[in-house]
């Protein structure tokens, strides 16, 4: 006979299969919305010797790792989702983000990485400058000069676009720093991953519920999201290193 336990437990695995099920289905974006030409040759290398894959994230508060009171970021489940897709590579993931951190703070930043030795660098920025209405030609060469940087140290880079939010669409422009970030990951050879066409598709498509009140339900949604971009993340990260595996 079959206990009311294990009952219980095959009815909580079958909800938790179905809720991941349409996650995934939520997550999904034109398949050419996640292609790159770029390749990873540092990432590819590495595997190829199976040697520990080093990674320095950096960014702004959406890509904290855990940090209290804001949704668990993408950053937090890249570790995982890199591990699927890179047969159990040896990953060393480091995140330096911090809050309200403009292109040009970051490219500070970066000048100190070349003691942490990044095979990997994913650089997210973008929303910061657009809030604090940054000169976009300012925002260009700073991204222009923290690109160059990294690319002297012979680091890989995975150019992380803004987010794009529907609530904070009307108040802030993020279009035109998103333009530039493309315009110069395409100018420098960069892999760019691109968040916010998939946030807007997603919102174009009321994937996720962004106009509720509800703090809880906003924080839910949110985290959804991010599991998502970390998946669709390491998929592209995957893809451009497979471009240069021997």
């Amino acid at each position: 006979m079959i206990s009311r336990r294990l009952l219980t437990g095959i009815a909580m695995l079958l909800l938790w299969t179905a809720s991941a099920r349409a996650a995934d289905e939520r997550c999904n974006v034109p398949g050419d919305m996640l292609y790159t030409e770029q390749a990873m040759p540092r990432v590819a290398r590495k595997l190829a010797a199976s040697q520990p894959l080093r990674i320095v994230v950096l960014g702004s508060s959406s890509s904290l790792q855990n940090a209290k009171g804001l949704p668990r970021s993408y950053a937090a489940g890249l570790h995982d989702a890199l591990a699927v897709r890179l047969d159990g590579a040896q990953l060393q993931i480091e995140n330096l983000s911090q809050r309200t951190l403009t292109a040009a703070q970051m490219a500070d930043i970066i000048q100190s990485l070349p003691s942490k030795q990044p095979d990997l660098v994913i650089w997210q920025t973008g929303n910061v400058d657009a809030a604090q209405k940054v000169d976009i030609n300012s925002f260009s060469e700073a991204l222009k000069d923290g690109l160059a940087h990294l690319q002297s140290y012979g680091a890989d880079i995975l150019l992380v676009a803004p987010q794009y939010r529907l609530r904070l669409s009307v108040m802030v422009d993020v279009g035109p720093y998103n333009n530039v970030m493309q315009q110069i990951a395409s100018a420098e050879d960069v892999v760019l991953f691109p968040r916010f066409e998939i946030m807007r598709h997603w919102a174009e498509e009321d994937r996720f519920d962004s106009r509720t009140a509800d703090q809880a339900k906003q924080m839910h949604e949110a985290e959804a999201q991010n599991r998502c971009l970390a998946n669709q993340m390491a998929d592209m990260i995957a893809a451009a290193a497979r471009k240069t595996r021997p």
